[in-house]
Protein backbone atom coordinates (compact mmCIF):
# COMPACT_ATOMS: atom_id res chain seq x y z
CA UNK A 1 0.00 0.00 0.00
CA UNK A 2 1.62 3.41 -0.27
CA UNK A 3 1.26 6.14 1.14
CA UNK A 4 -1.29 7.70 -0.43
CA UNK A 5 -3.08 4.36 -0.44
CA UNK A 6 -2.53 4.48 3.65
CA UNK A 7 -4.60 8.15 4.00
CA UNK A 8 -7.44 7.07 1.64
CA UNK A 9 -8.44 3.71 3.34
CA UNK A 10 -6.89 4.87 7.45
CA UNK A 11 -7.33 8.48 7.75
CA UNK A 12 -11.76 9.09 7.22
CA UNK A 13 -11.03 12.78 7.36
CA UNK A 14 -9.79 12.31 3.58
CA UNK A 15 -12.32 9.87 2.80
CA UNK A 16 -15.35 12.55 2.37
CA UNK A 17 -15.05 15.92 2.04
CA UNK A 18 -14.40 18.57 4.83
CA UNK A 19 -17.14 20.51 4.55
CA UNK A 20 -18.81 16.88 5.48
CA UNK A 21 -17.10 16.64 7.85
CA UNK A 22 -17.69 19.92 9.29
CA UNK A 23 -21.27 19.80 8.66
CA UNK A 24 -21.93 16.25 10.67
CA UNK A 25 -19.47 17.87 13.34
CA UNK A 26 -21.66 21.22 13.65
CA UNK A 27 -24.88 18.81 13.99
CA UNK A 28 -23.65 16.66 16.67
CA UNK A 29 -22.50 19.59 18.69
CA UNK A 30 -25.50 21.64 18.16
CA UNK A 31 -27.92 18.61 19.28
CA UNK A 32 -25.47 18.25 22.30
CA UNK A 33 -25.98 21.85 23.01
CA UNK A 34 -29.60 21.62 23.19
CA UNK A 35 -29.12 18.31 25.58
CA UNK A 36 -27.35 19.93 28.01
CA UNK A 37 -29.93 22.78 28.30
CA UNK A 38 -32.98 20.67 28.86
CA UNK A 39 -31.19 18.43 31.33
CA UNK A 40 -29.47 21.21 33.17
CA UNK A 41 -33.16 22.96 33.37
CA UNK A 42 -34.34 20.25 34.43
CA UNK A 43 -31.41 19.43 37.16
CA UNK A 44 -31.38 16.39 35.73
CA UNK A 45 -27.14 16.08 34.84
CA UNK A 46 -24.39 15.95 36.53
CA UNK A 47 -21.40 17.93 34.37
CA UNK A 48 -17.75 17.58 34.28
CA UNK A 49 -17.87 15.37 37.37
CA UNK A 50 -13.91 14.25 38.07
CA UNK A 51 -12.69 10.51 37.88
CA UNK A 52 -9.49 11.16 38.10
CA UNK A 53 -6.21 13.76 38.28
CA UNK A 54 -5.80 15.19 35.10
CA UNK A 55 -8.39 17.93 33.79
CA UNK A 56 -10.33 15.77 31.01
CA UNK A 57 -10.30 12.80 33.26
CA UNK A 58 -13.97 14.00 33.66
CA UNK A 59 -18.17 12.77 32.42
CA UNK A 60 -21.11 13.55 31.83
CA UNK A 61 -24.12 12.05 33.15
CA UNK A 62 -27.27 11.70 32.35
CA UNK A 63 -29.56 9.60 34.80
CA UNK A 64 -33.46 8.85 33.99
CA UNK A 65 -35.39 8.68 37.03
CA UNK A 66 -35.19 5.15 37.92
CA UNK A 67 -32.06 4.34 39.55
CA UNK A 68 -32.34 0.55 38.71
CA UNK A 69 -32.15 1.65 35.40
CA UNK A 70 -29.60 -0.08 32.72
CA UNK A 71 -26.58 2.31 32.66
CA UNK A 72 -24.95 2.38 29.14
CA UNK A 73 -21.25 4.17 28.50
CA UNK A 74 -20.48 6.19 25.32
CA UNK A 75 -16.97 6.80 24.30
CA UNK A 76 -15.62 9.36 21.83
CA UNK A 77 -13.56 9.29 18.61
CA UNK A 78 -11.51 12.12 17.38
CA UNK A 79 -8.44 9.16 16.34
CA UNK A 80 -6.68 9.45 20.06
CA UNK A 81 -5.97 13.08 19.80
CA UNK A 82 -9.57 15.18 19.10
CA UNK A 83 -13.27 15.58 19.65
CA UNK A 84 -14.64 15.83 22.97
CA UNK A 85 -17.99 14.47 25.61
CA UNK A 86 -19.46 17.72 24.72
CA UNK A 87 -19.87 16.37 21.36
CA UNK A 88 -22.09 13.66 22.15
CA UNK A 89 -24.52 14.49 25.03
CA UNK A 90 -27.37 14.03 22.20
CA UNK A 91 -26.78 9.79 22.64
CA UNK A 92 -28.88 10.46 26.67
CA UNK A 93 -31.75 11.80 24.69
CA UNK A 94 -31.93 8.96 22.29
CA UNK A 95 -31.62 6.58 24.82
CA UNK A 96 -33.43 8.29 27.64
CA UNK A 97 -36.99 7.13 26.53
CA UNK A 98 -35.72 3.89 26.32
CA UNK A 99 -35.61 4.24 30.46
CA UNK A 100 -31.71 4.01 30.48
CA UNK A 101 -29.43 5.83 32.08
CA UNK A 102 -26.26 7.62 30.13
CA UNK A 103 -22.35 8.68 31.08
CA UNK A 104 -20.66 10.22 28.17
CA UNK A 105 -16.90 9.97 29.07
CA UNK A 106 -13.40 12.52 28.20
CA UNK A 107 -10.19 11.61 28.26
CA UNK A 108 -6.94 13.15 27.69
CA UNK A 109 -5.74 13.51 24.04
CA UNK A 110 -2.53 13.14 22.10
CA UNK A 111 0.32 14.11 21.73
CA UNK A 112 -0.25 15.04 24.82
CA UNK A 113 -0.73 11.65 26.10
CA UNK A 114 0.23 8.03 24.70
CA UNK A 115 -2.22 5.60 23.20
CA UNK A 116 -1.78 3.33 26.26
CA UNK A 117 -1.97 6.33 28.61
CA UNK A 118 -5.87 6.54 27.26
CA UNK A 119 -6.62 2.89 26.91
CA UNK A 120 -5.72 2.95 31.00
CA UNK A 121 -7.76 6.11 31.73
CA UNK A 122 -10.75 4.64 30.24
CA UNK A 123 -10.67 1.30 32.22
CA UNK A 124 -10.14 3.75 35.40
CA UNK A 125 -13.13 5.59 34.32
CA UNK A 126 -15.34 2.17 34.20
CA UNK A 127 -13.86 1.36 37.69
CA UNK A 128 -15.07 4.62 39.36
CA UNK A 129 -18.50 4.14 37.97
CA UNK A 130 -18.38 0.75 39.08
CA UNK A 131 -17.99 2.88 42.79
CA UNK A 132 -19.66 5.51 42.24
CA UNK A 133 -22.55 5.06 40.01
CA UNK A 134 -24.95 5.05 42.61
CA UNK A 135 -24.26 8.54 44.28
CA UNK A 136 -25.30 10.15 40.87
CA UNK A 137 -28.94 8.43 40.65
CA UNK A 138 -27.41 5.27 38.47
CA UNK A 139 -26.52 1.28 38.97
CA UNK A 140 -23.60 -0.11 37.34
CA UNK A 141 -24.51 -3.54 37.75
CA UNK A 142 -24.21 -5.61 34.10
CA UNK A 143 -23.57 -1.80 32.37
CA UNK A 144 -23.17 -1.43 28.85
CA UNK A 145 -20.43 0.85 26.10
CA UNK A 146 -20.56 2.03 22.74
CA UNK A 147 -17.77 4.50 21.28
CA UNK A 148 -16.99 5.47 18.08
CA UNK A 149 -14.26 5.22 15.84
CA UNK A 150 -11.23 5.78 18.48
CA UNK A 151 -13.84 5.30 21.25
CA UNK A 152 -14.42 1.30 19.54
CA UNK A 153 -10.38 0.94 19.70
CA UNK A 154 -10.25 2.09 23.16
CA UNK A 155 -13.42 -0.06 24.39
CA UNK A 156 -12.10 -3.10 22.77
CA UNK A 157 -8.32 -2.50 24.21
CA UNK A 158 -9.90 -2.32 27.57
CA UNK A 159 -11.61 -5.22 27.07
CA UNK A 160 -9.12 -7.26 26.41
CA UNK A 161 -7.17 -6.97 29.78
CA UNK A 162 -8.17 -10.44 31.31
CA UNK A 163 -7.27 -8.38 34.93
CA UNK A 164 -9.66 -6.02 34.58
CA UNK A 165 -12.96 -7.11 35.66
CA UNK A 166 -15.10 -3.47 35.77
CA UNK A 167 -15.75 -3.14 31.94
CA UNK A 168 -18.84 -3.04 30.36
CA UNK A 169 -20.96 -6.58 30.55
CA UNK A 170 -22.14 -5.72 26.45
CA UNK A 171 -20.34 -3.80 23.73
CA UNK A 172 -21.61 -1.54 21.04
CA UNK A 173 -18.44 -1.16 18.38
CA UNK A 174 -18.88 1.39 15.86
CA UNK A 175 -16.31 2.23 12.74
CA UNK A 176 -13.59 1.09 14.70
CA UNK A 177 -9.86 0.48 14.53
CA UNK A 178 -8.47 -2.82 15.67
CA UNK A 179 -5.02 -3.44 14.48
CA UNK A 180 -3.08 -0.12 14.57
CA UNK A 181 0.24 -1.00 12.29
CA UNK A 182 -1.71 1.13 9.47
CA UNK A 183 -1.41 4.32 11.81
CA UNK A 184 2.68 4.67 11.43
CA UNK A 185 1.46 5.50 7.76
CA UNK A 186 -0.41 7.86 8.01
CA UNK A 187 -0.13 11.78 8.58
CA UNK A 188 -2.18 12.02 12.08
CA UNK A 189 0.34 9.89 13.54
CA UNK A 190 2.35 13.08 13.67
CA UNK A 191 -0.21 14.01 16.85
CA UNK A 192 -0.51 10.56 17.83
CA UNK A 193 2.65 9.26 17.89
CA UNK A 194 2.07 6.25 17.93
CA UNK A 195 5.56 4.04 18.06
CA UNK A 196 6.14 0.66 16.37
CA UNK A 197 6.61 -1.07 19.66
CA UNK A 198 3.28 -0.26 21.05
CA UNK A 199 1.26 -1.78 18.05
CA UNK A 200 1.12 -5.01 18.58
CA UNK A 201 -0.06 -4.27 22.82
CA UNK A 202 -2.39 -1.34 21.76
CA UNK A 203 -3.59 -3.71 18.73
CA UNK A 204 -7.21 -5.66 19.89
CA UNK A 205 -7.20 -7.85 16.81
CA UNK A 206 -4.29 -9.58 18.37
CA UNK A 207 -5.57 -8.67 21.92
CA UNK A 208 -9.38 -10.34 21.62
CA UNK A 209 -11.48 -9.76 24.61
CA UNK A 210 -10.04 -11.69 27.49
CA UNK A 211 -13.46 -12.13 29.49
CA UNK A 212 -16.89 -13.20 28.04
CA UNK A 213 -18.59 -10.14 26.51
CA UNK A 214 -21.59 -9.70 23.95
CA UNK A 215 -20.67 -7.61 21.21
CA UNK A 216 -22.18 -5.83 18.20
CA UNK A 217 -19.83 -4.61 15.46
CA UNK A 218 -20.89 -2.18 13.00
CA UNK A 219 -19.66 0.01 10.34
CA UNK A 220 -20.51 2.12 7.35
CA UNK A 221 -20.73 0.85 4.27
CA UNK A 222 -19.63 3.97 2.64
CA UNK A 223 -16.43 3.94 4.53
CA UNK A 224 -13.16 2.74 2.60
CA UNK A 225 -12.70 -0.24 2.19
CA UNK A 226 -9.85 -1.25 4.37
CA UNK A 227 -11.76 0.37 7.47
CA UNK A 228 -14.35 -1.67 7.14
CA UNK A 229 -12.60 -4.65 6.96
CA UNK A 230 -10.99 -3.35 10.42
CA UNK A 231 -14.85 -4.13 11.88
CA UNK A 232 -15.71 -7.24 9.80
CA UNK A 233 -12.39 -8.80 10.69
CA UNK A 234 -12.60 -8.26 14.33
CA UNK A 235 -15.98 -9.86 14.49
CA UNK A 236 -14.90 -12.88 13.06
CA UNK A 237 -11.64 -12.90 15.41
CA UNK A 238 -14.56 -12.29 18.37
CA UNK A 239 -16.85 -15.24 17.17
CA UNK A 240 -13.44 -17.43 17.00
CA UNK A 241 -12.97 -16.80 20.39
CA UNK A 242 -16.16 -18.23 21.79
CA UNK A 243 -18.03 -14.59 22.16
CA UNK A 244 -21.41 -13.46 21.19
CA UNK A 245 -21.15 -11.02 18.16
CA UNK A 246 -23.23 -9.48 15.87
CA UNK A 247 -21.57 -7.84 12.75
CA UNK A 248 -23.05 -5.48 10.35
CA UNK A 249 -23.09 -2.52 8.20
CA UNK A 250 -25.21 0.48 7.63
CA UNK A 251 -25.97 1.21 4.04
CA UNK A 252 -24.66 4.07 2.78
CA UNK A 253 -23.42 5.51 5.91
CA UNK A 254 -19.66 7.12 5.83
CA UNK A 255 -17.41 7.37 8.62
CA UNK A 256 -19.49 10.61 10.04
CA UNK A 257 -22.91 9.89 9.17
CA UNK A 258 -23.08 6.91 10.94
CA UNK A 259 -23.54 8.93 14.15
CA UNK A 260 -26.89 9.93 12.74
CA UNK A 261 -28.21 6.34 13.75
CA UNK A 262 -27.91 7.75 17.48
CA UNK A 263 -30.01 11.02 17.02
CA UNK A 264 -33.07 9.98 18.11
CA UNK A 265 -34.79 7.04 19.90
CA UNK A 266 -36.24 5.06 17.04
CA UNK A 267 -32.66 5.39 15.30
CA UNK A 268 -30.77 1.99 14.46
CA UNK A 269 -28.21 2.56 16.63
CA UNK A 270 -30.51 3.67 19.66
CA UNK A 271 -32.53 1.11 19.15
CA UNK A 272 -29.88 -1.57 19.09
CA UNK A 273 -28.07 -0.03 21.99
CA UNK A 274 -31.22 -0.43 23.84
CA UNK A 275 -31.58 -3.72 23.08
CA UNK A 276 -28.22 -4.78 24.51
CA UNK A 277 -28.82 -2.74 27.63
CA UNK A 278 -31.89 -4.24 28.52
CA UNK A 279 -30.36 -7.47 27.66
CA UNK A 280 -27.62 -6.64 29.75
CA UNK A 281 -30.04 -5.65 33.00
CA UNK A 282 -32.56 -8.67 32.43
CA UNK A 283 -29.32 -11.33 32.73
CA UNK A 284 -28.49 -9.59 36.16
Amino acid sequence: MTQTDFEQQFNPRVSISELEVERYNSRALTLSQATRKRWSERKACHLDVSYGQSQLSTMDIFPVANPSAPLHIFVHGGYWRARDKADYSFVADALAPHGISTIVINYDLCPEVQVSDIVEQVKRAFSWIRDNAGAYGCQAINMTASGHSAGAHLIAAALSDRQHLDGPHAALLISGIYELEPVLHISVNEEIRLQPDAVDAMSPMRHPPGRPCSLAIVAGSAEPQAWVAQSRDFADLCKQHGHDCLYGELPGDNHYSIMTQFESPSSWLSRLTAGMALAASNAG
